[in-house]
């Protein structure tokens, strides 16, 4: 199977600072590649190079066989990438079923059902019963979810999950972990955590980095094994896999 999106010798520098060193990986449809390392690893960086937000000085970002290196953030939404971010960012005086509509609305894709696709996410995502809410007003894990929820309203045939399952407890992690089990199949994930049981529950393959570079790459059982991990991680990795 032909992966939906690949990165090939992506490079960054900032200065000094290297924040993707010649990184390679892919991503098929149905999978879940999921991204570690330390704080300053460069895991935000290569993040938003995928989503468009910064260039790189080399490499390429490839989406269904295009070249999409150089486009901007609008134009790869529409074309079926899609993100959450770290620190929700709803339209907060919205209610929650406006949030998901503009995003379906945005989208293009669905021109009259924009509305029954916002309803049918809302129910997906266990939000249908704060639909008229202010967004504002909603709990962490809410909020979380109505990021998932505004993402899907795209079509996306990426997801880029953005430490998704930060500040929740973890109770709230096992249901975010469900619900993102239950959308995998239908699209391909690439997620930054560092929440790493969380990550490793659904992962099919973690890439460790460091300073913009692979250090490792396997199972999400064998990444966090790996002796350069443990290393970067100074032990942490070991103790908060151990949880999950």
């Amino acid at each position: 199977m032909a992966p939906v999106i690949s990165v090939e010798g992506l490079t960054r520098r900032f200065g000094q600072i290297t924040v993707a060193d010649d990184l390679s990986f892919s991503v098929e449809f149905g999978e879940c590649l999921g991204i570690i390392g330390p704080n300053g690893a460069g895991k935000t960086s290569v993040f938003n190079m995928l989503a468009g937000a910064i260039k790189p000085q080399a490499g390429r970002i490839v989406l269904d066989g295009t070249d999409i290196t150089g486009t901007s953030q609008h134009a790869r939404t529409l074309m079926g990438l899609g993100r959450t971010y770290q620190v929700p960012q709803p339209f907060a005086l919205l209610t929650t079923f406006e949030n998901v509509l503009a995003a379906a609305t945005f989208s293009r894709r669905n021109r009259g059902q924009e509305a029954d696709l916002a309803r049918s996410i809302l129910m997906r995502t266990g939000l249908a019963a704060r639909a008229d809410l202010p967004a504002g007003s909603l709990p962490l894990l809410d909020r979380k979810r109505l990021e998932l929820a505004r993402a899907m309203a795209l079509k996306p045939r990426v997801l880029l999950l953005d430490e998704i399952a930060g500040g929740l407890t973890e109770a709230e992690v096992t249901q975010l972990v469900t619900l993102i089990r239950e959308l995998k199949p239908e699209l391909a994930i690439v997620w930054i955590e560092h929440v790493t049981h969380a990550l490793s529950a659904v992962a099919d393959r973690i890439v460790a980095i460091n300073f913009g570079a692979r250090i490792a790459e396997g199972s999400p059982s064998e990444v966090m094994a790996h002796p350069a991990v443990q290393e970067v991680y100074m032990g942490t990795v070991l103790d908060v896999a151990s949880q999950g």
